[in-house]
């Protein structure tokens, strides 16, 4: 069994002597969803399944952090004739796997893409060790561990926890109660797992919005019109709202999540204690160092997934 990262294509090579077609029966939750034949005309097959797996994975968030993955097993036939005909060749070559909502790097050019394999250890499912918490507020660190995604739960007070096996001391700065009411970003990191980014100092709220008009006759059956009558008359309109939020200064160590945030498919944004679904709306960003920069800080517009008034039918 391994740990595949479903953003990212997954292949599964398989070769055979005298082998002309293969047949894959791909099974996702205990169901059996796909069957794919190819000929090989070259004895050898790949078979790419992370796309179709990826379908199957609905990551939601409501204010609880849950286990999503998905569970994956397959099972290749090899047969002497092409289109799966004739007769079979040998035992099926079978595998399973679990499947997470994250991606490897480009960079990572290995065919061995398997994340946190060993049954006896636990991972740390995110890149920093420093995160930034406001007092008095409780939070979550996502570890791996037997194929499941665990959130270890830190108190209001807690300043550090270790997690994982071997352990890893995840320092929790505190940063000070201000005027401005904290906004937490919760996102679907490279690993799968929802991360939270804090953004403590100032944040600004704006709105969009688009209209489609009409050109409406006034002229009544005299041949009058009233003036305070619309000539233009709206049909729809339709709003979006946006807001611009900052962290305070941070290390830059949180580079990496938030280079993660701003390729995540799945934000949502807790405002004044409701969650809303949102898009980053800031499309570049320049990654700031301590060294370079003295202070890092960073500067993000998320966009709501929603509009402004509910027309949901």
């Amino acid at each position: 069994m391994a740990n595949i990262l479903l953003r990212s294509p997954y292949y599964v090579p398989l070769s055979r002597a005298t082998g002309l077609s293969a047949k894959l029966v791909l099974t996702i939750e205990g169901e059996e969803r796909y069957t794919i034949v190819k000929n090989t005309p070259t004895n050898s097959v790949t078979f790419e399944i992370a796309q179709l797996c990826r379908d199957y994975l609905d990551i939601t968030y409501a204010g609880s952090y849950i286990n999503t993955v998905v569970e994956i097993s397959g099972a290749v036939t090899w047969y002497d004739a092409v289109d799966a005909g004739g007769s079979s060749i040998g035992l099926p070559a079978t595998f399973t796997h679990t499947g997470f909502d994250g991606y490897w790097d480009y960079v990572n050019t290995s065919s061995d893409k398997h994340y946190c394999s060993s049954t006896n250890e636990v991972c740390l499912m995110q890149d920093n060790t420093i995160v930034y918490v406001p007092e008095s507020t409780a939070g979550f660190i996502p570890t791996l561990s037997s194929g499941a995604i665990v959130y270890e739960a830190f108190s209001t007070s807690s300043t550090t926890i270790a997690v994982g096996s071997p352990a890893q001391t995840i320092t929790i700065t505190r940063t000070q109660c201000s005027k401005n009411s904290p906004v937490k970003v919760t996102f679907v990191n490279k690993y799968g797992a929802l991360q939270d980014i804090y953004f403590d100092m100032k944040s600004t709220k704006s709105i969009s919005t688009e209209i489609e008009k009409y050109n409406n006759s006034n002229i009544s059956t005299t041949g009058t019109y009233s003036s305070q009558s619309h000539q233009f008359k709206t049909l729809t309109k339709r709003g979006r709202e946006r807001i611009t939020i900052n962290t305070g200064y941070i290390d830059d160590g949180m580079n990496e999540p938030m280079k993660q945030l701003m390729l995540s498919e799945q934000v949502w944004a807790t405002i004044d204690s409701s969650i809303h679904p949102v898009d980053i709306a800031t499309s570049n960003m320049t990654f700031k160092t301590n060294k370079n920069d003295k202070l890092v800080q960073y500067t993000l517009s998320l966009e709501y997934a929603h509009e402004s008034i509910d027309r949901v039918r």
